[in-house]
């Protein structure tokens, strides 16, 4: 009896030296691989930044996929593969940054699998609330938003006074004080995907629509003969504008009414 209680025990340390282990590794393999580009927090000039941190990466990935699986699944396969139409991060991200290139060569999909699995653990929208970096995010976040609604590409009529929802609600993914369920993720990711894939669409619309009137004005056409044009534009924003209030709609009726005021508080 005592040889196979200590047979259990060595077992489970051999598993708990393992997990470590495997983690560790993921950790190194990602400060050799990843971290030349990928900061793991958020500096204070986001003007420094070659890549997006791995913070705000992470929070998107756990935003799409509700599993740990999933996840891993997507890291590796993007890292080797990288597509624009399966990327994550909003346009603007690909637009200031490019399209990562391929890791192939680089990196193996064992090595992949190790970083992703260290970073599913490591980075968590909760690992960087109530701190310095959460200050410091929360001051980019708000310049770079108020460069994105007062550009000419921005989709929306309303680009002030109306809650980005689905951004607010994966700050706080993860945290205690949000308390979210599964049922509520589920939901809420569906809304997400729905709202994300929708606006993706508008948006690329509104963008020729604004570079073709801009060209036309610049080369001196007659306002009449843009009149149709910009019909089309004010449709298309309205069109996003209802989105967006589709989403605060649908997300506040997920939420309970304690979660909705602990978001807009």
């Amino acid at each position: 009896m005592k040889f196979k209680f200590m047979a259990m025990i060595a077992g489970v340390y051999v598993v708990f030296v393992s997990l470590c282990g495997a983690s560790q590794n993921g950790e190194i393999l990602f400060e050799k691989k990843c971290a030349n580009c990928h900061t793991k927090v958020r500096p204070g000039d986001m003007s420094t930044l070659i890549a997006p941190p791995m913070m705000g990466v992470m929070r998107h990935v756990k935003m799409q996929y509700a599993t740990k699986e999933d996840a891993v699944q997507f890291i590796t396969e993007y890292a080797l593969h990288p597509q624009k139409e399966n990327a994550l991060c909003m346009p603007q991200t690909i637009d200031r940054f490019g399209l990562m290139p391929s890791q192939e060569g680089s990196v193996t999909k064992g090595e992949l699998d190790l970083i992703a699995a260290w970073m599913y653990d490591t980075f968590s929208p909760a690992n960087f609330r109530d701190s310095q970096q959460r200050q410091n995010f929360n001051q980019a976040r708000g310049k770079q938003n108020s460069k994105i609604a007062n550009s000419p590409s921005s989709p929306f009529l309303i680009t002030s006074g109306l809650p980005h929802m689905t951004q607010t609600v994966a700050e706080y993914w993860d945290d205690s004080r949000l308390g979210l369920n599964r049922a509520q993720k589920e939901k809420l990711l569906a809304v997400r995907k729905k709202t994300v894939r929708s606006l993706q669409n508008l948006k690329s619309s509104i963008q020729e629509l604004e570079t073709k009137i801009i060209a036309l004005a610049m080369q001196g056409s007659d306002p009449k003969e843009l009149t149709q044009l910009i019909k089309d534009l004010s449709e298309k924003k309205a069109e996003a504008t209802r989105v967006h209030i589709n989403c605060i709609y649908d997300t506040s009726n997920i939420l309970t009414p304690e979660q909705l005021q602990f978001l807009l508080q």
